[in-house]
This record gives structure tokens, C-alpha cells and sequence, in this order.
């Protein structure tokens, strides 16, 4: 086992000089299946990251909409309710944005995901509030607002749970409505899934040590920074606390997404691990689907009942959806597939996907009659493969975790180091947990 450590400052001045040898996360382990072992003076950074429903987001907008007097009252951003009496201060109102918030009109459907992700697209969103005794109207964009900052408080949670219906418990029956699918699922009839697996930067830190507050992460494609642990972490299931400004941050990293149970919201973390020791570099190296655990539980009350790997997801999976126009039968009441998509990618009219969009879950696959939808290579029914839980074989229906855009955003962050527009921080501070 080599001795050999590194420090930060080091490294930094690798990357300075343009000798730094950096590898994704899916770059190592690739290798490191194909017999290949590694020490410190092998390389100096391995990207992480992953994309997902992380539903503890919210943003703080300074929203341009106070030039007159008196507090703003019930700010809405296309009809979802913001957190705003306060009073204009310049001609702007601070304003807080839950991205689970959900719209007035279009409930269940459209929420704060949607408002945050069209902000950071460029397009006008429409403010409407309450100012004076009068009801007031304008449309407003991020690039008008001097502050825009996103502080989500429970992200990448360290390895999530499946779900299933196992039970068939009467609660579930009565109400069969979960975030954890697009629609009720009779008895081991779909699984579904979350967790990005060997790629989670939660996931490669299991010695708790690469994580801490200070350092600098992408949030959604744009500089951020870890915060510390997040609101919902224990000492065996660790989430994180971010924060990052909207204005560099890219689209296809965000956005809304529903579920039968309501509207969430997605987000993106890249995290890079320095490899200053053979410890880091181990971890990083035993983190791989085949040995990461996913637990799974039942509809109804989410307790823990049985066990599998990330590898039964994500092994030689499909990471895309593609769709069929020969297959489609024109549905003539309702499209299931467009009905039930998370992301409202799906158009039945056009008869397309929306790749900008898609995240590859899966609900389309299990919801179109004519089979019209499939993982990309994959065959029609087929759909995203297949978990061995409980003696039989359940298809994979609604993955909330898009591995495609997270292998895409550590690529970036690659990019960025060898680019040298990114550089690591040092800090000695660790993550605490509040209820430890």
C-alpha cells in the first residue's frame, strides 16, 4: 500500500501547471475493473458527481417588481406562491422561491422546479402581487434581478432506497400516491429508484473526509459551494447543503418534476476528490455499483426490507429513452406516456421526445400501450431492465436519478480543472451532524 501523500496546495499547482492528471469517477472505475490498480502518483483528482429529485431546494430572488411604496404581498412567479411581505428596498423585493412550492391553477402539475428552470433558460417569467391595495403585473427575468442564489439543503443523499409495492397494505390502497411514482403500482408490478451509484459523491465518501464545508462543488453546472451537511443527514445516510449562484448554472442540470404526489424539483452536484493519500483513493476505487448497497422498501411506509446492488439498476443500463413513431397507436383519449412524463418532455402531437428535457426515468416505457417507447439500444417492453427482489423480477419504471447527465456534468468538471478555470480549496473544517 503506498505512503505517499499529497497535499491540496500541491495538487493545485499541478493543475496550475498544467500536469495534473484528472479522471471521472466512471473513468477510474472502468479501469479499475479492468484489473488496473492506482497510487497517489497516478493521478491527482477523480470527478463525482449526480443528478436528481432533491426535493429541500429553494432559490433567494431579489425580484424586480418594488418601485412604489408599501410591502409586495402575495408575489407569485407564474402562479407559485413566493415567501415576499417584505418591504422594496431600490426597486426590488427580496423573495424566496420553494422549488416544491406548487402553482394555484396548474396544482400537482407545475411548481417552483419549472419557475427556477425557465429563469435560468432566459425566458420572462410573470410576477403578479399585491402592493398599495392594488393587484400588480410584469414579466421579469433572472438577468433583472442583481441577486439570484440557489440553497438547496438536502442534496445527494448517500445511498437512497428503492421502492416497490410489497405489501399491498391497505394504506397504500386507500392512498396510492407517492413521490416515488408517477402513478399507483398494483403489487411487484415496478420498482422504483434513486441514487446515481458509484458516481454519488456521497457515495465515494464513506470515510467522511473529502466532503467539508468550504469546498468549492458545481451546483447545477455552476460554481458552488458545500455548505455542510444537510438537513435530513445521519451518520449512516449523509445529505449535503449547497449553495450557488443561478445565473451560471445550466438547464439541462434543473428543473421541475412530477410525481403522483405532487410537484419536486431536480438538481446537480459535481464534487472533485483531491487524491491526497491511498485512503482517498481506495474508497474511491471499492465505490463501485457491484458493492454499493440499495435498500428497498415498500410504498407504504418506506421501512427497510430487503437489499440489492446499484449494479441491478445501472449495469449496462439504457441512459436514455428513445421512442418509435412506428409503434405509436394514436391514443385517441390521452397519451399515457405524455401524461404521466415527470419532466413534460414528451409531446404526442409532435410525436417527440424532448432530449433537453428527458431524464430517462422510465414512465414512459411502462405507460405507452403500444410499447412506442424503450432504452436507447433496448428492446420495446423491455424498457430499462429489470430488479431480482422478493423471488421475481420487477421492472425498473420511474428512476428519479438521470445517470446520463451526471456522467455529462463530471466530464465538465474534468474539463474545468485541465482547463485550469477551476482549482480545489483547502480547508480543515468537517461536516457535524446536528443530531449526533
Amino acid at each position: 500500500m503506498s505512503t505517499e501523500t499529497k497535499s491540496i496546495a500541491a495538487i493545485n499547482a499541478r493543475l496550475a501547471a498544467g500536469e495534473a492528471v484528472v479522471l471521472t469517477a466512471m473513468e477510474l472505475k472502468t479501469r479499475v475493473r479492468a484489473g488496473e490498480t492506482f497510487t497517489p502518483a497516478d493521478v491527482d483528482v477523480v470527478t463525482t458527481a449526480t443528478r436528481a429529485v432533491m426535493s429541500g431546494t429553494a432559490a433567494m430572488l431579489s425580484v424586480p417588481v418594488g418601485k412604489d411604496s408599501g410591502s409586495v404581498e402575495n408575489l407569485r412567479l407564474n402562479d407559485v406562491p413566493c415567501l415576499s411581505d417584505f418591504a422594496p428596498a431600490g426597486g426590488f423585493v427580496p423573495a424566496v422561491l420553494n422549488g416544491t412550492e406548487e402553482s394555484h391553477d396548474n396544482h400537482g402539475r407545475y411548481g417552483g422546479g419549472h419557475v427556477l428552470r425557465e429563469l435560468v433558460e432566459g425566458r420572462a417569467v410573470e410576477a403578479v402581487w399585491r402592493q398599495g391595495g392594488r393587484k400588480r403585473r410584469e414579466m421579469v427575468t433572472l438577468e433583472a434581478m442583481p441577486y439570484a442564489r440557489l440553497y438547496p439543503c438536502r442534496n445527494s443523499y448517500q445511498n437512497y432506497m428503492g421502492f416497490t409495492n410489497v405489501k399491498d397494505a391497505p394504506s397504500y390502497r386507500d392512498n396510492p400516491y407517492s413521490i416515488f411514482a408517477c402513478r399507483p403500482i398494483p403489487p411487484l408490478a415496478g420498482f422504483s429508484t434513486s441514487g446515481s451509484g458509484e458516481l454519488n459523491p456521497g457515495e465515494n465518501d464513506s470515510g467522511k473526509t473529502v466532503m467539508r464545508p468550504g469546498i468549492r462543488i458545481l451546483v447545477n453546472g455552476a460554481p458552488g459551494t458545500l455548505v455542510g451537511y444537510g438537513t435530513r443527514a445521519t451518520a449512516d445516510h449523509v445529505c449535503f447543503a449547497t449553495t450557488a449562484d443561478m445565473k451560471k448554472m445550466d438547464p439541462q442540470y434543473m428543473g421541475g418534476f412530477r410525481t403522483s404526489c405532487g410537484v419536486e424539483v431536480c438538481n446537480s452536484l459535481a464534487v472533485p476528490f483531491p487524491v491526497t493519500g491511498q485512503d482517498v483513493l481506495d474508497r474511491l476505487a471499492d465505490c463501485r455499483d457491484e458493492n454499493v448497497p440499495l435498500n428497498v422498501g415498500d410504498f407504504s411506509d418506506r421501512l427497510k426490507l430487503s437489499s440489492i446492488k446499484y449494479s441491478q439498476v445501472w449495469e449496462n443500463a439504457p441512459l436514455e429513452v428513445m421512442f418509435d413513431p412506428e409503434r405509436c397507436i394514436s391514443c385517441s383519449f390521452q397519451c399515457e406516456a405524455e401524461y404521466y412524463c415527470p419532466m413534460n418532455a414528451i409531446s404526442w402531437r409532435e410525436k417527440t421526445i424532448d432530449q433537453d428535457f428527458c431524464v430517462a426515468c422510465g414512465a414512459c416505457t411502462a405507460n405507452c400501450p403500444g410499447g412506442a417507447f424503450m432504452g436507447k439500444d433496448g428492446s420495446p417492453r423491455r424498457g430499462l431492465g429489470d430488479v431480482h427482489i422478493f423471488g421475481k423480477s420487477v421492472p425498473i419504471i420511474f428512476r428519479q436519478s438521470n445517470r446520463l447527465r451526471a456522467l455529462r456534468l463530471a466530464e465538465l468538471l474534468k474539463t474545468k480543472l485541465l482547463e485550469r478555470s477551476f482549482f480545489l480549496v483547502d480547508t480543515d473544517a468537517r461536516c457535524t451532524l446536528w443530531n449526533a
